[in-house]
């Protein structure tokens, strides 16, 4: 195996792990949107997300990829508000 294939081995297993990260937030995620509706508590919560990515920001070790980071946390968020939505939609 050449040292291209190896680093492409390296991120097949990242990946593997992201899904099935992934998977479990979006799992979670549903579990607190049915919380809020239960309890009439709006969807969106701005302080939260802003919070949840200075948080995991702070956890970097090479403070570079910040503005990746955020990045990835804003598109996640607007995934799983989105799948949030529709789902519950879908059971209404």
């Amino acid at each position: 195996m050449n040292e291209l294939e190896q680093y492409r081995n390296e991120i097949d297993a990242i990946d593997q792990e992201l899904t099935r990260l992934f998977e479990l937030r979006l799992n979670t995620v549903l579990k607190v949107g049915s919380y809020k509706k239960q309890h009439n508590l709006p969807t969106l919560d701005s302080n939260r997300e802003e919070m949840v990515i200075k948080k995991n920001v702070g956890r970097l070790k090479d403070p570079q990829f910040e503005p990746q980071l955020t990045q990835f946390f804003q598109s996640m968020m607007k995934i799983t508000k989105q799948t949030q939505m529709d789902l519950f939609q879908l059971k209404l």
